[in-house]
C-alpha cells in the first residue's frame, strides 16, 4: 500500500473543512440570523440525510488532522525559526555589548545611562539626551560632526528607528517585551527572518548589517564584529545553521 503524503493529507482536510464551513456559511447567510433557521424555510437543514453527512464530515476532517500531526511528528523537522530568531537577538545583544551588562534592556550607548523608566525610550521621556559621537563616527553614518547617538536598550535602537516602530507596531512602552518586538521587526524589514529559518546565518548577518553597526560590513566605523565571532555567539545561544 502506498504511504500516505502527509502534505496530499493535509490539503484533504483543508479542503474537508472548507467544504463544512462554506456549507454552513451559506446556510448561516440565507438565514440572515445568525445561524437560526425555520423549518419551513430550510427543510434541506432538518434532512437526517444531511445531517448525518455533515457529521461523518466533521469526523473524518478529524481523522485526518491526527493522522497528519502523527505523520509530520515522525518527518526530520527544519531548524526552528523561533529558535534561530532568539539566538539571533542574544548575538546581536553580544555584538552591541549590552548582554554583558547586569540588565541589556537599560543600556544606553557608551554605557553612559542607565534606563530608570520603562515608560517610552529615553531619548523621549527626556531622562537622557544621546552621546555624542567622534567625527568620523559621524561621517560613517552620513552624519556631520557633533552627531549623538540615542542607541538604547538592548538592542541599541536609536529615537527616530524606535519612533517609526513604536507607531507602526503599536508598542505601549519601551519594556523588555517591546524591545525584543522591535529588533524582531527590525530583523524582517531588513530580509533576515528568512535565512534564520532556513539556518543561513552568514545570509541573516548580511542581511541586517546594516540595521546594526557591530555587524561586519555595516561600514559605520564604530567597530565590527567578526562573522566567525558572531557565529560562535550564535550557536551557543541555540541557533542552529544549516
Amino acid at each position: 500500500m502506498m504511504a500516505k503524503n502527509p502534505v496530499i493529507l493535509a490539503v484533504a482536510a483543508l479542503c474537508a473543512v472548507a467544504l463544512v464551513l462554506a456549507w454552513r456559511r451559506g446556510a448561516a447567510d440565507s438565514s440572515g440570523q445568525g445561524g437560526t433557521y425555520e423549518q419551513a424555510d430550510y427543510p434541506e437543514i432538518y434532512d437526517p440525510g444531511a445531517a448525518s453527512f455533515i457529521d461523518r464530515m466533521t469526523d473524518y476532517t478529524e481523522q485526518l488532522y491526527y493522522e497528519v500531526q502523527n505523520q509530520l511528528t515522525d518527518m526530520p523537522q527544519l531548524p526552528q525559526a523561533s529558535s534561530n530568531i532568539a539566538a539571533m537577538l542574544e548575538t546581536i545583544a553580544q555584538a552591541e555589548g549590552t548582554a554583558g551588562r547586569g540588565d541589556p534592556y537599560r543600556v544606553c550607548y557608551a554605557y553612559a545611562h542607565t534606563i530608570a523608566s520603562f515608560a517610552d525610550h529615553p531619548a523621549i521621556t527626556g531622562e537622557w539626551r544621546g552621546e555624542r559621537l567622534s567625527d568620523s563616527m559621524c561621517a560613517g553614518a552620513g552624519l556631520g560632526p557633533g552627531c549623538v547617538s540615542t542607541a538604547a536598550g538592548k538592542y541599541q535602537i536609536i529615537k527616530p528607528t524606535w519612533l517609526s516602530l513604536k507607531k507602526k507596531l503599536g508598542l505601549p512602552d519601551f519594556s523588555p517585551a517591546s524591545q525584543d518586538a522591535a529588533a524582531i521587526e527590525l530583523l524582517r524589514q531588513r530580509g533576515a527572518l528568512g535565512p534564520l529559518e532556513r539556518g543561513d546565518f552568514v545570509g541573516a548577518v548580511k542581511a541586517a548589517r546594516k540595521e546594526w553597526a557591530s555587524l561586519p560590513g555595516a561600514g559605520y566605523r564604530q567597530g565590527e564584529r567578526s562573522l566567525a565571532w558572531l557565529e560562535t555567539r550564535f550557536t551557543n545561544a541555540g541557533g542552529i545553521v544549516a
